[in-house]
């Protein structure tokens, strides 16, 4: 249960990490980045806790001015078991920005 905990907490710091990433984007930065399901590298500074985890991107156009950007985060438990954590923002082209997370 520790473990899990644990690997919870971190996968939940990687989403925070990747959300904050695209809200210091600009809207034309945002806007180029592709809408399928794309892997992502976990910030250097998370790089030491974040060892066998994996980060995934999916951008969905809402409207043509807003976009729903969801990270799932997936590790294995030291059972074996697979684990999965998402988390979203909404990004808009003036400026709105919204989060939720989603065990």
């Amino acid at each position: 249960m520790l473990d899990v905990s644990r690997k919870q907490t971190v996968a939940m710091q990687i989403i925070h990490a990747q959300i904050d990433n695209i809200r210091l984007s600009n809207w034309t930065t945002v806007n180029a980045l592709p809408t399928s399901s794309t892997s992502v590298t976990i910030q250097t500074s998370l790089q030491p806790i974040s060892q066998g985890f994996t980060c995934n991107r999916v951008i969905s156009l809402v409207r043509t001015d807003l976009k729903q950007i969801t990270f799932t985060v997936g590790w294995t438990g030291n059972t074996g078991r697979t684990y999965t954590r998402s988390g979203s923002t909404y990004v808009g082209k003036n400026g709105l920005y919204v989060t939720y997370q989603r065990s």
